[in-house]
């Protein structure tokens, strides 16, 4: 499923920066009292920060506190594992990322639940398409160049990525399918950080990451963003073209959304849902989320979550077997 930018971002202006009071979504009996946020990241990340964004205002409007709990470690599967048991009240929800919520469970040898069904998905919050940067030292100017030069060159090239099995890892095992099946070898780091900094050494051939940390880099010239893997060009970065200009029809996302236990009733689902898009409807935050090239979606509910995360798992699935990827 593609959302895009213009859906996304529809009908901000009506909306307002204003967000109504908490009787306006509270039903009678819920929330009738403090809702705990479990984010399966360490604190102080840029995921963390969004979630306590979102916690915050999510609070105002259900009349309750919404209290952010970080559970990192274990690939944010401990946090999820946690989730999948808890009541199916309503007041335990989980602040999901790709890799906690989709691909970290489909990577792992045992699966410790089912990304679907594991889950009661309420809203998908954002989306952020990836992009690909090479090393000056590739001396590569165009995703075309850098297929061209893995072809003529098998097994010479390297890539780099945040980690085994997450969406930048597998996003470029996804770019070595589709171009007809590249011989380039993983270099997975711990973190993102490290990988970008042996980019702009020249010590690996390029990185697939989100464009926060990579396009001040770009615009300082320490490395080069030759493709956009999303729908359509950044507006931070129109001169940038998309993979799918290139003619590889690649096209990847990190994606924030939040889901609650699995059996959590449907009424109490839809009051947080129609939270959500009451929060990322509001200009405030728009301007904080273009500022890190999210885009932030404001026509979500249960139904439309389930379908866009079972989409997800039907893309990463074939790449994640024919790369072999098993994580004990």
């Amino acid at each position: 499923m593609q959302i895009d930018r213009r859906t996304a971002i529809a009908g901000l202006a009506s909306v307002g920066a204003t967000i109504v009071g908490g009787a306006a979504f509270a039903q009678a009996s819920y929330p009738s009292a403090n809702v705990r946020l479990i984010v399966p990241f360490a604190a102080g990340g840029g995921a963390d920060t969004f979630a306590r964004l979102f916690s915050d205002r999510l609070g105002r409007l259900l009349g309750q506190s919404v209290i952010v709990d970080n559970r990192g470690g274990g690939g944010g599967i401990t946090a999820g594992l946690e989730v999948s048991r808890a009541p199916a009240d309503g007041y335990t929800l989980i602040f999901h990322s790709p890799t906690s919520g989709v691909t970290g469970p489909l990577t792992r040898r045992t699966r410790p639940f089912d990304p679907v069904s594991g889950f009661a998905p309420i809203s998908i919050l954002t989306i952020s398409p990836l992009v690909l940067a090479v090393s000056n030292k590739a001396k590569v100017n165009s995703l075309a160049e850098l297929v061209a030069k893995a072809r003529a060159n098998p097994g010479k090239l390297t890539y780099g990525s945040s980690g085994l099995g997450g969406v930048p890892h597998l996003s470029c095992e996804l770019l070595k399918m589709r171009a007809g099946g590249l011989d380039i070898v993983h270099a997975p780091y711990r973190g993102g950080a490290p990988a970008i900094q042996d980019v702009i050494a020249g010590n690996i051939d390029f990185i697939v990451d989100t464009p926060p940390p990579l396009l001040q880099h770009h615009r300082e010239g320490n490395l080069k963003i030759i493709a956009i893997l999303g729908d359509g060009r950044l507006t931070l970065a129109p001169e940038i073209p998309t993979a799918r200009e290139a003619g590889l029809d690649v096209v990847t996302r990190i994606i924030y959304y939040i889901s609650a236990p699995p059996g959590t009733p449907g009424d109490r689902l839809n009051v947080l849902a129609k939270a959500a898009r009451e929060i990322m409807s509001s200009a405030d935050m728009s301007q904080e989320l273009q500022k890190i090239a999210f885009t932030p979606v404001i026509d979500s509910g249960p139904e439309h979550a389930s379908r866009f995360i079972a989409d997800q798992v039907a893309l990463w699935e074939p790449v994640i077997a024919a790369a072999k990827i098993q994580i004990e």
